[in-house]
């Protein structure tokens, strides 16, 4: 390491061992407010609901009880900002969750610390929460250690970032100022200079007969684990249908009276729809079941059999779509939500493109293949693939600083996962999260990740990345 990095190093890790304590303190205030982004729920200066506007006051009230600027962009988003404030550096972060589920085993908007892990367990810790904190603690550090700094620095705070990033959207539609370049803690270091694009689709199809509910997912982005249907006939017939099941669908098959016929629910393996491996998706497993029980009658039987054909894999192979390239991989497509109303069945699905797949030529087959299972499309949102040459000498610049603090050689690298790097003009993606970092084997499978129960951060994650973040920002001040 060179002299001058080891001497800003030795200066953040002085600093943050005196403020450990407040940075938890400040993640478990964020982590209270319920902030689930409900666009349906949209009054004047909240676009995305009652919980994100109080998310986006509470910020900037931190913002400004540590004496940094604060503005508010009409409810999209809150900006802390120190210094000069004509040449800014960013970082764009999100406050928005997705939302809880069952089965946690820890408070969810308590931000529990487990300290013989070291670690905070709550919805957001990890996504994005506890990076946002982070930011504001960068900032504080930059100020409090006096820093010499041409360009100002601007916190950008998002509440629609799972949802689609309407919040940023909006903002470039109206022309704002974004900073000259910004880092977007949403990822894992080092430089991300690829991220897929990304499709959020509804499709529905008539589902009348003795399917009285449907009901599974929460998010676009998460593969849901828990899937149940209720048929409108006799408990013990259901029962003895499903016989026939092979064993490894029995398992994970309940089956009980309701008040309006027989409830069958699937349990599955949540994830992150980006990265369907090693999930298991819950209305995959209970269409199939319903399927070869043969239970279903009417249109119902048609339509959730083209659902289990459908969302047999997570790589578009029945729709016949498939595509990869050598930079960002294989297309992944998850049907993540689904739900009956007025015998109509409604699903939706997260799809991530390759970065050299034509989106047109994508959604065109993807309409096709719908529709010839009997769906109808209601609607598709695209968000195009982001993408930045490997030797652009931003990603350069950061690589660097990466391979001096840490001393570790990983080369910039590619995702599925959606980040507003793919809508804030240079918004580079980096970090928080090290490759190697601790894992959370202490808890239950299906539990510990970003978008699952009992969603964790490990601080020692956090707070080397604070520190990165610090020596950056000092050195991307000389570049920018």
């Amino acid at each position: 390491m060179n002299e001058e990095i080891k001497k800003y190093s030795e200066l953040a890790e002085g600093w943050i061992r005196e403020h450990r304590e407040e940075l938890i303190e400040e993640i478990r205030g964020l982590v209270k407010i319920p902030s689930v982004s409900r666009k349906e729920l949209a009054a004047p200066g909240a676009p995305f609901g009652p919980d994100c506007r109080r998310m986006l006051d509470y910020m900037m009230e931190r913002g400004a009880y540590y004496g940094f600027r604060t503005r508010d962009l009409d409810g999209y988003a809150a900006v802390v900002a120190s210094g000069n404030e004509e040449e800014t550096l960013g970082i764009i972060a999100h406050l928005d969750v997705v939302p809880v589920g069952d089965g946690w085993i820890y408070p969810p908007f308590e931000a529990t610390y487990l300290p013989e892990h070291d670690a905070l367990i709550g919805r957001g810790v990890d996504d994005d929460k506890g990076p946002a904190a982070m930011g504001l603690f960068v900032m504080r550090m930059l100020r409090d250690l006096k820093i010499p700094m041409k360009h100002g620095i601007e916190l950008y705070c998002g509440v629609s970032e799972e949802t689609g990033m309407q919040d940023m959207q909006a903002l470039v539609k109206r022309g704002n100022a974004f900073p000259k370049l910004s880092l977007v803690p949403d990822a894992g270091f080092p430089a991300n200079y690829a991220q897929k694009g990304s499709l959020n689709v509804w499709i529905t199809a008539d589902a009348s007969g003795n399917l009285v509910e449907f009901s599974s997912g929460s998010a676009f982005n998460i593969i849901p684990d828990k899937a149940f249907a209720v048929l409108s006939e006799d408990e013990a017939a259901v029962k003895e249908a499903a016989k026939k099941l092979p064993e490894e669908l029995c398992r994970i098959l309940t089956i009980e009276g309701a008040a309006n016929g027989t409830k069958v629910t699937a349990q599955g393996v949540s994830g992150h729809a980006a990265f369907p491996e090693g999930s298991t998706n819950a209305i995959m497993l209970l269409a199939k079941a319903l399927t070869e029980m043969e239970v279903l009658k009417g249109n119902a039987k048609e339509a959730v059999k083209a659902l289990a054909f459908l969302s047999a894999d997570s790589f578009c192979i029945s729709e016949d779509a498939a595509y990869s390239d050598e930079v960002s991989g294989k297309t992944t497509l998850v049907y993540s939500m689904a739900g009956l109303k007025d015998g109509v069945l409604r699903v939706g699905i997260d799809s991530r493109f390759s970065i050299s797949y034509d989106s047109k030529r994508y959604t065109e087959k993807l309409t096709k293949a719908w529709n010839g299972c009997g769906f109808m499309v209601e609607s598709i949102d695209v968000s195009e693939p982001f993408y930045m040459p490997k030797d652009d000498p931003r990603i350069q610049a950061l690589q660097e600083i990466y391979h001096e603090i840490t001393g570790r050689d990983e080369e910039p690298y590619t995702m599925g996962g959606g980040t507003y790097s793919r809508v804030v003009p240079n918004a580079i993606s980096f970090g928080p999260g090290l490759p190697g970092g601790p894992q959370a084997d202490f808890l239950p499978e299906g539990h510990g990740g970003a978008h699952g129960r009992d969603e964790v951060l490990f601080l020692e994650k956090l707070i080397a990345a604070m520190k990165i973040y610090f020596i950056s920002f000092i050195m991307l001040d000389r570049i920018a």
